[in-house]
């Protein structure tokens, strides 16, 4: 019989139905219990998903009392550290929202309290499990577009202001930005090496931090990355996935976000262009979104390997973030630690 994990939800906001609609479905999952400061969000959730479960206000309690093995932690990112350093402590595996952690001091935490625990600590990073997103990062790792040398991702939006984002300094990198940096890592399989951020408020924001800017890191190999954004615009916009390309020495990949697929144009020997579309590997199991970093999450807790959303390699991409803020404040070129 296949392992059901007894699971235990923290935090039941707007997120947590994107976790739930793939609950509800699998069957290796058993939620025993549901933890919110607000009773009435837990309880909604426990109506629309017809869960039979306790329901707490208190984490500290819920976490003595229901012994889960996996807490879902849904809570918002400036409590994420201290529920997880929790639950690590009880020998309690967790899988997060975003962000890992706040500071660099809390992401050395949480590493060290997950060597010590053997816990497992998984980051959701929903957009590694889309098909364009897949195929550009096979394309890149079978060698099919050479050596590569050059990435933009470019996003332009219009954010809604009512949650948490205007109340911070830097919302276009303390929000917005770790996606495109995890999923750069992804594609390219390397790490940031240096950054240079300039961070702005345009003319006529509804924000009141930096909602606008761009980076230009140092990738490993020499690759350049370059991330642009401006997150209060209502023309021509983007999806939220960004927009990419990828220039190599054998060709350039892009996708718009919004397509089902990334296309692609090859420099043949004879100096001649072939235009095409790229295909994910044939041995990805096609999940995608959500259920595909839940799916892998759960899989590897099963088989006792290392999920591709382990927080040790998530933090290569908060370190890009943390990393951004210092060179906007300074004006300086930093290294990304």
């Amino acid at each position: 019989m296949d392992k059901k994990f007894r699971i235990m939800i923290v935090g039941c906001g707007w997120i947590s139905q994107e976790w739930l609609d793939v609950f509800a479905v699998r069957k290796d999952v058993e939620i025993a219990a549901m933890v919110d400061i607000n009773p009435e969000a837990a309880k909604q959730r426990q109506q629309e998903y017809n869960i039979n479960c306790d329901i707490y206000t208190d984490f500290d309690i819920a976490l003595e009392e229901v012994k889960p093995e996996i807490v879902v932690n849904l809570a918002n990112g400036p409590v994420h550290c201290d529920i997880d350093l929790k639950c690590l402590g009880a020998g309690v595996h967790v899988f997060s929202e975003k962000p890992l952690c706040m500071s660099r001091e809390e992401g050395a935490q949480l590493l060290q309290a997950v060597k010590e625990s053997g816990c497992v600590l998984d980051v959701m990073q929903n957009r590694r499990y889309l098909a364009p997103v897949r195929a550009m990062r096979h394309a890149v790792q079978s060698g099919a577009l050479g050596k590569i040398w050059m990435v933009c991702s470019e996003i332009y939006v219009n954010s809604d202001l009512k949650g948490g984002r205007n109340s911070l300094e830097f919302p276009m990198l303390q929000d917005q930005a770790i996606h495109s940096f995890d999923t750069a890592r992804f594609i390219l399989g390397k790490d940031a090496k240096t950054v240079y951020c300039h961070s702005y408020n345009p003319e006529g924001s509804h924000y009141n931090g930096d909602g606008s800017g761009a980076c230009i890191f140092e990738m490993e190999d020499g690759i350049v990355l370059v991330y642009n954004a401006v997150m209060d615009t209502n023309t021509m916009k983007t999806a939220w996935h960004s927009q990419w390309r990828i220039i190599g020495t054998k060709g350039t990949a892009v996708w718009n976000g919004f397509d089902e697929y990334a296309q692609v144009e090859y420099i043949n020997e004879d100096g001649t262009t072939e235009k095409g579309v790229l295909n994910p590997p044939a041995d990805w199991d096609g999940i995608i979104w959500f259920a595909g970093a839940i799916n892998e999450m759960l899989t590897a807790l099963k088989e006792g390997r290392v999920s591709e959303n382990n927080c040790d390699y998530n933090y290569g991409s908060v370190a890009m973030t943390f990393s951004a803020i210092e060179s906007a404040k300074t004006g300086q070129k930093v290294e990304v630690k």
